[in-house]
């Protein structure tokens, strides 16, 4: 019984995983080959407040990383502002990926951004980033996206 279910939540995660165009923004010790949000069935992404969405970037590493860190900013009129709390700042520890990650090695980051009921409904640039131990940009991806209600 119990089976046929992770199955089928399989399944619907996949389903609801949707690529999505972006702009790298710096990747220097990185490559992203893939971006997933889910949900954002079109473009821009909705970001529903009060909801959250998850996010899966595959990247290849041009450098070994022992320890990092994970920046979530909104683009707003040319200004790049932190989203708030950000949960998940060490991508060693929370994103699926276990360091040290190897040179050349292609990995999987995934992570999860609550949109706040507070946030104004605007439209803005997610900007994402992984920086390694030497403050060095592994992956930095742009999104667009609509704050919406």
């Amino acid at each position: 019984m119990l089976k046929p279910l992770i199955f089928i939540g399989i399944i619907v995660a996949l389903a609801t995983s949707d690529p999505v165009q972006f702009k790298d923004c710096g990747s220097k010790m990185g490559k992203i080959s893939a971006v997933d949000v889910a949900p954002c069935p079109s473009e821009p992404c909705q970001l529903k407040k009060g909801a959250d969405i998850s996010v899966n970037v595959t990247f290849t590493t041009k450098e070994a990383m022992t320890k990092g860190r994970t920046d979530v900013y909104a683009v707003l009129l040319g200004q790049k502002l932190p989203f708030p709390n950000f949960p998940y700042p060490d991508p060693c520890k929370d994103s699926g990926l276990t360091c040290p990650l190897k040179s050349g090695g292609t990995y999987n980051y995934t992570s999860t951004l609550h949109v706040l009921d507070n946030y104004p409904a605007v439209k803005v640039i997610v900007w994402w980033q992984v920086v390694d131990q030497n403050g060095d940009m592994i992956f930095c991806m742009e999104v667009p996206a609509q704050i919406v209600k």
